[in-house]
């Protein structure tokens, strides 16, 4: 039976490394691993032979290939759909799933089982974020067969949309989690030309929800008038800042700039300034990305035209 990763971690492994750091060999063992493909095995040996440091190389071994080996939760490759924990929580962030499969992408369009892989992650991150756009964890669809994971700090909330704590696992908004779900997603398709999930009714669904909280989260909070109407508000009975927001779970007060208020930062922890720099130019980016990418496939010409607007804006 093999061992949580978690414990399987805690604990050196060999054979070591013949530098000076003598690390660890650290992969499970080949049963254990949760997606075995040999695209990427071959990419590590022909990668390994070219580092010529031993300790680099054993970290190169180690590091690369993790995902695969420790993350793919539930696979289903005939839909296909994939559900990548993070950490050692059953649990999907939408930031932290994009990134864990963008190193792969290169091998990807000549790797049908590790394309299906990456389509899946697109698939079930565009179902999730259909479900409830604001959520920046989700826990794992009831057909994966996987037991929903109880969130400790998931306690003495205050949230606004509602959500079901069975279907979201974390609902801290977070603007670089729709950034990223359009990362992934043009970033696969540059790297494939397929285009399949475009067509699923649920990415497109997504998406058009996506851009329309986007527009409301620019406006100010008061318009010359009265306040504006909350978008998204999260607050917390706690001790620390960090876990609550200000204004009644809205967040400060803004003016109109062209750019997107957001609760919390990539970190999960709230913001002071609504107007993240850094996570309104990662989505300012993949804005562009995702228009462009629809204009070359010459569809769904309305979100383009206000995918490219906003990013002009932003």
């Amino acid at each position: 039976m093999c061992p949580s990763y978690t414990d399987y971690s805690a604990v050196p492994h060999g054979p070591y490394s013949s530098g000076a750091q003598k690390i660890p060999s650290m992969r499970p063992p080949l049963v254990c691993r949760t997606f075995n493909n040999p695209t990427i095995e071959s990419a590590i040996r022909d990668i390994s032979s070219s580092i010529k440091d031993p300790d680099w190389q054993q970290l190169f071994s180690n590091i690369f290939p993790n995902t695969l080996d420790t993350t793919v939760a539930w696979h289903n490759s005939s839909a296909p759909f994939t559900f990548l924990v993070t950490g050692d929580i059953t649990a999907q962030w939408i930031r932290d799933s994009s990134n864990q499969v963008l190193p792969y992408l290169p091998y990807t369009a000549t790797d049908s089982a590790l394309s299906m892989l990456v389509l899946g992650l697109i698939n079930m991150q565009a179902e999730e974020l259909d479900a409830y756009p604001f959520g920046n964890a989700f826990q794992p669809p009831t057909r994966s067969g996987l037991k929903p994971t109880q969130n400790g700090i998931g306690v003495n909330l205050n949230v606004f949309p509602k959500f079901d704590n069975k279907a979201v696992f974390e609902a801290k908004f977070e603007i670089d989690s729709f950034a990223s779900f359009f990362q992934v997603s043009s970033s696969y398709w540059r790297a494939t030309r397929d285009a399949r999930f475009i067509y699923n009714e649920a990415w497109e669904s997504a998406v058009s929800k996506i851009l329309d909280i986007i527009v409301l989260l620019q406006q100010p909070t008061y318009n010359g008038r009265v306040l504006n109407k909350p978008v998204v508000g999260y607050t917390r009975l706690t001790s620390e800042a960090k876990e609550t927001q200000f204004g009644s779970g809205l967040g400060n007060p803004v003016k109109y700039t062209g750019m997107v208020r957001t609760l919390f930062r990539p970190s999960d922890d709230a913001t002071i300034l609504p107007f993240l720099v850094p996570a309104n130019a990662f989505l300012c980016v993949e804005l562009e990305h995702l228009s462009n990418m629809l204009k070359i496939l010459r569809v769904f010409p309305d979100i383009r035209d206000k995918a490219m607007k906003l990013a002009s804006q932003i």
